[in-house]
């Protein structure tokens, strides 16, 4: 069971999904399966634009994220925001090398994916209010 900041982060960077739960508009919770990658104490989530969580996030930017195996589990309740620039890139070549994807001359993942064009794609940046471990 994770104790201290350094096995969280060894935990989380071994793993590869989390659920990710935002609120839509009703106030109502809708929870999701994610592929994350974890810096510096703060989740990284590499997803469509358009997509419904996105969506959630720009109206209320409130998360909860859970990671778990086994009986092992991190809890993170915080905020979400959309990152921009550099950061984009930067988060984007981390999500590739940490699921070991491969891109296409054009820069598209095996399921046709462009993952570095922001016009399609975007990376939420979670900030922890709150971590819960065990």
């Amino acid at each position: 069971m994770p104790e201290t900041i350094q096995t969280v982060k060894t935990f989380l960077d071994r793993e590869w999904l989390a659920t990710l739960a935002t609120v839509n508009a009703k106030n109502e919770p809708r929870a999701v399966p994610v592929f994350f990658t974890y810096d510096d104490g703060k989740m990284y989530v590499q997803t469509d634009r358009t997509s419904v969580k996105v969506r959630n996030l720009q109206k209320n930017c409130h998360v909860a994220v859970t990671v778990y195996c086994g009986e092992e589990a991190v809890v993170i309740n915080g905020t979400a925001r959309i990152v921009d620039d550099e950061e984009f890139v930067t988060r984007t070549q981390e999500h590739i090398a940490k699921y070991g994807l491969r891109l296409d001359e054009q820069g598209k993942d095996s399921m046709g994916i462009p993952l570095f064009d922001s016009k399609v794609r975007c990376v939420v940046e979670i900030s922890p209010k709150r971590t819960i471990f065990w």
